[in-house]
């Protein structure tokens, strides 16, 4: 049996599995698709969807991914939407985008239990 898993991840910068992970989702300047088939990975980073009129949370609904990994924050919005349309939000404690696909594999990703972040940017 091959087990399909596809998950997103926001980035602070677009430098392959050096990548680091950013603080804040729909703040990310980039994000990394991830797609693990078994043991094959796939990985492609793209710049915040934003500029293609989606949200982080929307394009990540859109894209029909199946987990939201996260370091930091993800704001109420982003959360309710993903929480509606079933995508399982997980934290990493991973520092680099290798870091996160080793933790997608081996299963070590935590669950985000949170409520989100309110968004006060002013």
């Amino acid at each position: 049996m091959v087990v399909f898993t596809k998950a997103i991840v926001p980035l602070e910068v677009s430098e392959g599995l050096k990548s680091r992970i950013s603080e804040h989702f729909g703040r990310a300047p980039y994000f990394a698709v991830i797609e693990l088939r078994g043991s094959d990975v796939k990985v492609e980073l793209i710049k915040n969807p934003r500029h293609l009129g989606y949200t982080p949370g929307q394009y990540a609904v859109a894209s029909g991914v199946d987990y939201v990994i996260i370091k930091g924050g993800i704001g109420v919005k982003a959360l309710q939407l993903l929480r509606e349309r079933r995508v399982k939000v997980a934290v990493t404690s991973g520092e680099v985008l290798e870091d996160v696909i080793e933790e997608l594999k081996s299963g070590k990703l935590r669950e985000y239990v949170g409520e989100g972040c309110r968004g006060d940017r002013q």
